[in-house]
């Protein structure tokens, strides 16, 4: 689980300071605040791995396309220094010799700056270190040095690294932490802000996707793959399969009584079809012949379910085109995996109506104020801030920014005003 990131000279962020990410963690905040970049920045991290680039900024085809160095500095200032830096919780312990030492890590740390010269991004100095025993790594100017003892002189690939870490001239320490880095963010699931379209049929060939696509693309692959495989999910002390877990949710949701995902058409051609039952005896549409919200949402439930357990999924917008109760109920869904599937889930949101219910959920113990963490960003003059909103055990939040989701008393005060004026001029007609 990713523990803390921060930012500095990235985008709209002069600096973040350490923000901290809880197993549930949300994001609120005005339209280009910067919330957005800081999820971001995990993205260009996971989709530099394994690539000999220092930063791989992305393509059409990436997870995150944010174009070059220069559009990501800080204020397009070539002169500036990008910092990227986290902490994380393994999932498992890793051990590792070092002399005639073995020690155990369960956390550690990572930082790097990078600047561009002559058009070209530099690694000016990374950093690793094990939060829970003394192993350090700095490489600095082409030097790497392992807890301040002599120099090697090694170079390095990527802003973590190597991308690949069968250099017999490297320490093993390093190698340990750049596999640690690797498995990291192999694990971390992105879901952006608009899905795709639904389709009339799905054909699939039987591969088995990692996830279901940055755009819910691979939904319906995932889904079969889970059916073939027989994969199930905890359900109180019974192992469910996740279509059964999904066509409840649907159920509480009100949003489908029945989900079927079932072959359409010749065997030859493996196409599938989504049918949803409104109603107990309704008729059976396609998924789109059926509210756009539905398909919408779709992923984000399934990617819930399909995410192997302890993984980080970083959602954009999961509550978009949806009801206002199916968006308070969205949150007890993100409540629910982070709690049984032990998920950590990163969410930036708009919805009122999701915080309101994360509120009521502390309130009600169902989920500790210490594992989540929920912040307002704001955005002056191209300058992002961030503010931890201070969540009370009875769920209250003690410091709501002004204007948090829009002037809701001024509007309510104008509408009195122009009722009470239309009220003075009947009057007077009368």
């Amino acid at each position: 689980m990713i523990t803390h990131i921060r930012v500095k000279n990235f985008k709209s962020w002069r600096d973040s300071d350490i923000v901290r990410l809880a197993p549930l963690t949300g994001f609120f905040g005005t339209n280009s605040s910067g919330k957005s970049s800081l999820l971001q920045m995990l993205l260009l991290l996971k989709q530099t791995v394994g690539k000999d680039e220092i930063l791989f900024f992305g393509n059409e085809k990436s997870l995150v396309n944010l174009g070059n160095f220069q559009e990501v500095i800080h204020e397009h200032e070539l002169g500036n220094e990008l910092y990227l830096g986290l902490s994380c919780k393994l999932n498992h312990t890793v051990s590792y010799n070092f002399v005639t030492t073995q020690w155990q890590m369960l956390n550690f740390s990572f930082d790097t700056v990078i600047r561009e010269v002559e058009g070209n991004q530099v690694i000016k100095d990374f950093r690793y270190k094990s939060l829970t025993s003394p192993a350090t790594v700095v490489w600095e100017d082409n030097n790497l040095f392992v807890n301040d003892r002599n120099s090697i002189l090694i170079h390095v690939q990527n802003c973590y690294g190597l991308s690949s870490s069968e250099n017999s001239d490297v320490p093993k320490i390093l190698t340990g932490f750049i596999s640690v880095f690797e498995e990291l963010f192999s694990h971390v699931y992105y879901l952006g802000p608009v899905r795709v379209h639904p389709k009339r049929y799905y054909h699939w060939e039987g591969n088995q996707p990692e996830d279901i696509g940055r755009w819910g693309d691979k939904t319906i692959d995932a889904l079969l793959s889970a059916r073939v495989d027989k994969r199930t999910i905890l359900r109180g002390k019974e192992e469910i399969p996740i279509e059964d877990r999904i066509s409840e949710w649907l159920r509480e949701m009100d949003l489908a009584h029945s989900f079927i995902l079932e072959r359409t058409g010749p065997p030859s051609e493996k196409n599938y079809d989504v049918r949803i039952q409104k109603r107990e005896h309704g008729t059976k549409v396609t998924l789109a012949d059926i509210g756009y919200g539905l398909s919408q949402f779709l992923p984000v439930l399934v990617l819930c379910y399909y995410a192997p357990a302890g993984s980080t999924l970083i959602l954009e917008q999961p509550d978009i085109h949806l009801h206002p109760k199916v968006q308070s109920q969205l949150a007890d869904l993100l409540i629910e995996v982070v709690t049984e599937r032990k998920l950590q889930i990163l969410v930036e949101s708009h919805s009122e109506h999701l915080l309101t219910r994360f509120q009521r959920r502390v309130a009600e113990k169902q989920i500790s104020q210490d594992d989540t963490a929920l912040y307002f960003c704001r955005n002056n003059h191209g300058f992002s801030t961030i503010e931890p909103l201070e969540v009370n055990e009875f769920g209250e939040i003690k410091n709501w920014p002004e204007n948090f989701f829009g002037d809701v008393m001024g509007d309510m005060f104008a509408m009195t005003d122009v009722q009470s004026e239309q009220m003075t001029e009947q009057n007077l007609e009368d």
